[in-house]
């Protein structure tokens, strides 16, 4: 599923992407044992999927349990390429990752309150294993709620 996914878009050795120098940053901290992705301005579906093979890629190296995902700077994406993300990203982050993981989202303070309503506390689930997304405002709330589930 996850070849078929992302073999139709890009891949980390696409010689023509950008989107890791315009619209994504991702690290990993190691003390922290968290994946760090932010993502910034407008994102094309094209572009999302080009940063999510580059994030899989990440969770093929370190397996992260803990992500902080910052969308406080970034614009909206299509509801399509969000349901993208759940069907084919997730899933494939589960099975790499092989324990559960607790997905801490910093929204924007337009789109929290209504977001939250909608999906906070989302859990997928692959075998035994879950994915625990929680929105916040700030990364320092992000940050204790991940130490939390350490």
């Amino acid at each position: 599923m996850g070849a078929s996914a992302f073999g139709r878009h890009f891949s980390v050795k696409d010689k023509h992407r950008s989107v890791l120098q315009e619209h994504l940053i991702l690290n990993y901290h190691h003390e922290e044992q968290t994946l760090y992705i932010k993502w910034e301005g407008e994102v094309s579906s094209n572009e999302l999927r080009q940063g999510y093979a580059h994030i899989m890629n990440m969770v093929l190296t370190y397996k992260p349990q803990k992500w902080i995902m910052d969308l406080q700077n970034r614009l909206s994406i299509e509801k399509e390429d969000q349901q993208w993300v759940f069907k084919y990203i997730f899933p494939q982050v589960l099975r790499a990752v092989n324990k559960n993981v607790f997905v801490a989202i910093v929204m924007p303070v337009f789109a929290y309150s209504s977001l939250v309503n909608e999906k906070d506390g989302d859990e997928l689930m692959d075998g035994d294993n879950f994915m625990i997304i929680h929105h916040f405002l700030y990364q320092e709330e992000c940050r204790r709620w991940l130490r939390e589930k350490a």
